[in-house]
C-alpha cells in the first residue's frame, strides 16, 4: 500500500512540476519559470526536512499514543512505522512471556541444567546447577567451568569430544552441610556451539543403597554363626551316634539356644519392616494406658534380672497416650531389658515415667526414662546406636542375647506415635534413655478413663 502511494506521490510531483513550467512560461518567460521552481523546490525541501524532524524527534521516543502527523504520503510513513511499532511491541512482550516461561520451567526441573559454551563458557544454568556445583549464578556466569571445579577427573570429561551422552559420577562437598554430595553429570550435545550439562543429586541413592548392602551384610553375619553352630553339631551328631546322653543333650541346648536367638532375630526384623512401613499405622492406634504398660514391662525386666539388680520406680499413675500397644511396648521394653543386660550385677537400674512441659511451645509431654549404673557409653558411639546391627561391644551383645536391632526398632516405634528418643551417657557413670511422647488429648483421656474394663 505505501509503495502505491509512493507511486501516487510521485506521479503528483510530476504533474505540479509541468503544470508550473507551463504556468510560468505563458505569465513571465524562461526567468520567471527557473524563479517558480526554485521557490517550488525550497518549499519541498522545507516540508521534507519538517517532517523529516518530527519522524527521528518520535523515532528517539517513540510512544504510540504520539504518532506525529504528516501530510501526504507523511502521513502514511507514520501510520505504517507506528503499526509496526505496536507488532514489534506485542512481539516482545510474547518473547518475553515466553522467556519468563521458560525460567519458571526451568527452575522446576528437578535436575541441574547448565549450557556450555564451544569454549568451556558457561553460557546458562539454573538454581538447581548452582547448588550442585557450588556456583553463584551472577558472579560465575561467562566462566569457565573447568576452572571452578578443582578435579582432575571431571576436566577431563569435560575435554572429552562429544558425540553421544556421556556420564561420571562425582561426589563434590556441600557447602552449606559440609557434607559429602554425590552427583551423577550427564554431557551431551547441544548444538554446534554448545552442549549440555545434566547435574542429578543421588546422593540419597547412594547412601541407600550403601545400607542396603550394609544391612544384608549385617544379616547374613547375624545368621552364619548359629546356623554354623546347628550345622556342626548336627553333623556331629550324625557321624558319632554313640555320644554320651550328657554331651547330646548338651548340643542339642546348644543348638536350642542359637535357634532361639534366630527366631529373635527374625522377628526383629519383621517388626522393624514393619514400623518403616506407617502406611495404616494411624488406623491401628487406641487410648493406652502408658502407666500400666510399663508396670508390666519393669515386672517382666525384673524376671529377666533374676534379682541381680536393685530396681527403683517413679511411674506417675493414670498417664494415657494414643497408639499401637505392641510397639510403645517394645519401644519400653528394649530400652528397659538393654539396661538390665549391660548393667554389672547388684547395679540399680531407675525407671521413670511423668509428664515434663515442653518448653518450646509450653505443652505437656510424656517421659519414660531408664538410667543405669552401667559402664556407659563413649561419646563418639552415640549418634550411632540406633543404626541397624550397630553395637559398641558386638561380643558382649551376642552373649546377652541382643540382636543389635533393640533401639532401631524403639526409635521407629516412638517415631510412629510423633516421639523421639534421646540418649545421655558417661563412660564409667551409667546411660539414661528417654523416651519422649507428646500428650495425649485431655478430652480424649477423660473418655479413655470412662470406658468401661
Amino acid at each position: 500500500m505505501l509503495l502505491s502511494e509512493l507511486r501516487h506521490h510521485l506521479y503528483l510531483i510530476l504533474a505540479t512540476l509541468i503544470v508550473v513550467v507551463v504556468a510560468s512560461l505563458l505569465a513571465g518567460g524562461l526567468q520567471f519559470m527557473l524563479i517558480s521552481l526554485c521557490c517550488l523546490f525550497f518549499l519541498w525541501l522545507a516540508g521534507y526536512w519538517y517532517h523529516l524532524f518530527k519522524l527521528v524527534r518520535w523515532l528517539e521516543r517513540p510512544k504510540l499514543r504520539n504518532v506525529p502527523q504528516g501530510i501526504g504520503i507523511w502521513n502514511n510513513i507514520f501510520n505504517t512505522l507506528m503499526l509496526q511499532a505496536r507488532s514489534r511491541k506485542k512481539r516482545k512482550q510474547k518473547l518475553g512471556v515466553a522467556l519468563l516461561r521458560f525460567n519458571r520451567i526451568a527452575e522446576t526441573i528437578p535436575e541441574g541444567v547448565l549450557i556450555l559454551g564451544q569454549d568451556g563458557h558457561i553460557q546458562w544454568l539454573n538454581h538447581l546447577a548452582a547448588i550442585h556445583l557450588n556456583l553463584v549464578a551472577e558472579q560465575d556466569n561467562n566462566s569457565m567451568l573447568a576452572d571452578l571445579i578443582e578435579n582432575s577427573d571431571f576436566r577431563r570429561f569435560l575435554d572429552e569430544p562429544v558425540t553421544e551422552s556421556l556420564n561420571i559420577k562425582l561426589t563434590l562437598e556441600n557447602i552449606n552441610s559440609g557434607l559429602p554430595r554425590v552427583l551423577n553429570i550427564i554431557r551431551t550435545p547441544f548444538d554446534e556451539q554448545a552442549t549440555l550439562i545434566i547435574t542429578q543429586d543421588i546422593t540419597a541413592a547412594e547412601q541407600l543403597n550403601a545400607t542396603r548392602t550394609a544391612f544384608v551384610a549385617n544379616v547374613s553375619h547375624e545368621l552364619r554363626t548359629p546356623l554354623t553352630v546347628i550345622n556342626g553339631f548336627l553333623e556331629t551328631l550324625t557321624d558319632m551316634p554313640d555320644l554320651p546322653q550328657e554331651q547330646r543333650q548338651s548340643f542339642i541346648a546348644l543348638m536350642s539356644k542359637e535357634g532361639t536367638r534366630m527366631n529373635h532375630l527374625l522377628a526383629d526384623l519383621l517388626t522393624l519392616s514393619r514400623l518403616e512401613n506407617q502406611v495404616t499405622a494411624s488406623l491401628c492406634k487406641q487410648s493406652l494406658c502408658l502407666s500400666i504398660l510399663v508396670e508390666q514391662v519393669v515386672y517382666e525386666a525384673e524376671i529377666l534380672s533374676e534379682n541381680k539388680h536393685r530396681f527403683i520406680c517413679e511411674i506417675a499413675a493414670d498417664i494415657w497416650v494414643e497408639g499401637i500397644q505392641q510397639d510403645l511396648y517394645n519401644a519400653f521394653s528394649n530400652l528397659l531389658f538393654n539396661a538390665v543386660r549391660y548393667t554389672p550385677q547388684y547395679g540399680t537400674i531407675t525407671i521413670r515415667l511423668y509428664m515434663e512441659q515442653n518448653v518450646p511451645d509450653c505443652s505437656q509431654q510424656i517421659v519414660f526414662q531408664v538410667s543405669d549404673t552401667g559402664h556407659g557409653i563413649a561419646a563418639e558411639h552415640i549418634p550411632h546406636l540406633t543404626e541397624r546391627f550397630y553395637r559398641v561391644d558386638s561380643g558382649r551383645s551376642r552373649e546377652s542375647g541382643g540382636t543389635g536391632l533393640g533401639l532401631a526398632i524403639a526409635k521407629h516405634a516412638l517415631a510412629e506415635h510423633g516421639g523421639k528418643l534421646q540418649i545421655e551417657s558417661i563412660t564409667g557413670k551409667g546411660s539414661t534413655f528417654s523416651a519422649i511422647l507428646p500428650q495425649m488429648n485431655n478430652s480424649k483421656v477423660l473418655d479413655s478413663s470412662r470406658t468401661p474394663a
